[in-house]
């Protein structure tokens, strides 16, 4: 499959979904007919109704859209070419949702009961809807908790012994530490990298959900010592849409602390602590805004100063429209970034007209240089 660019987590189950949506999910499991299913709805403008479905036999995705009124919900699936493909007429009683499903002359009876997360992962089987960590959806939680990981290879990588592990329906493959670290710290160290194993499983069944869809993902261990654990994450998928695309979303992790880092644990060029971000999605916090305002006015002109005293070729500026401009402050703002033996790789982040840009070899900063400036995990004992 040609190269394409990185799902970020969870990206492709929301391609279609508005960027408004801002309420949480409904979450409704039931049977269609005889055949179990889950659902998640979400409110739009209006009446309007959009979301999900899938059937527990295939676990991918269906989207869902329609409206809600004082006689229910209305809601159809569509294909590509905007033909309606199914119909839910469905209405509330005692706590349920009860109505039938149709497609064409064939008709099938719904029935559905909200789902209740809390009591699922406090269950006899709550491990299983806790796998993707406690702020994963409970239409996504459901869809793990049907699946399971089979034992693969075995690899040494500088010095420490690898268990790879792979889902069988998607391929999504990760492996645990065997060694490297005391038994509590490997332990922490293996729940995060599990729960990354599970949301690019999340990650691609929603991609695989739509027609001529692919989703490859290639993982690459760059460092493991007795501090850190970092690796790689190449993504490549079509999801529908006008192009498929490719990238990276890199995982550092500090054996001691057993705690995913960011680039500000490591290398810090401000004073005091490093400002944090509190998810994906906080764009309005304080630490937010910090974080930004120093990575704009602090790492991208050290970042741009630092490679070009090292590299001074590739990071000039191209004589014309054709080549790579690397001195750009745009494409350093939002870097990928892990550690590698030799130091820090920094990658930048290009438009799609000028993706071929990104993943330079060279853009890697020794370590003397880092720890001049050393982040709380790096100057940490």
């Amino acid at each position: 499959m040609k190269t394409l660019r990185p799902l970020l987590l969870s990206c492709c189950a929301a391609l279609a979904l508005p960027a408004s949506a801002a309420a949480p999910a409904e979450v409704w499991r039931g049977t269609v007919g005889t055949l179990p299913v889950a659902v998640q709805l979400n409110e739009g403008e209006g009446a309007e109704v959009y979301g999900q479905y899938f059937y527990f036999k295939h676990l991918r995705d269906l989207e869902l859209q329609g409206k809600r009124d004082g006689k229910g919900l209305h809601l159809e699936v569509r294909s590509r070419d905007d033909a309606v493909t199914e119909r839910w007429e469905l209405r509330e009683k005692d706590g349920a949702l009860e109505g039938q499903w149709s497609a064409g002359k064939r008709s099938l009876p719904v029935r559905l009961q909200r789902v209740d997360l809390t009591a699922l992962r406090a269950g006899r089987d709550g491990e299983r809807y806790r796998r993707i960590g406690d702020d994963a959806s409970a239409f996504d939680a459901l869809r793990v908790s049907e699946l399971s990981l089979k034992k693969t290879k075995t690899q040494q990588f500088q010095g420490q012994r690898l268990q790879w592990w792979r889902e069988p329906r998607t391929g999504m493959e990760l492996f645990t530490l065997e060694s490297g670290a005391d038994a509590p710290a490997r332990a922490r160290v293996n729940e995060i990298l599990n729960r990354r194993l599970w949301r690019s499983t999340v990650d691609a069944l929603g991609c695989l959900s739509g027609p001529n869809s692919e989703f490859e993902q290639t993982v690459t261990p760059r460092l493991l010592d007795r501090r850190f654990l970092s690796l790689s994450l190449m993504s490549s998928y079509y999801c529908g849409g006008a192009h498929p695309d490719f990238g990276d979303s890199p995982l550092t992790i500090d054996l001691r602390s057993g705690r995913e880092l960011a680039l500000e644990d490591v290398l810090w060029l401000g004073t005091g602590q490093p400002p944090r971000s509190a998810g994906n999605g906080d764009y309005d916090s304080p630490g937010y805004k910090r974080l930004q305002e120093y990575r704009e006015s602090t790492l991208v002109p050290w970042t741009i100063k630092t490679l070009t005293g090292l590299h001074p070729d590739d990071m000039a500026k191209p004589k014309d429209d054709e080549g790579c401009d690397y001195s750009d402050p745009g494409v350093w703002g939002t870097s990928i970034w892990y550690l590698t033996p030799q130091g820090l790789y920094l990658g930048p982040y290009f438009a799609r007209v000028a993706r071929a840009c990104e993943y330079p070899q060279w853009s890697l900063v020794p370590w003397k240089l880092v720890e001049r400036h050393p982040g709380p995990a790096l100057s940490a004992k």
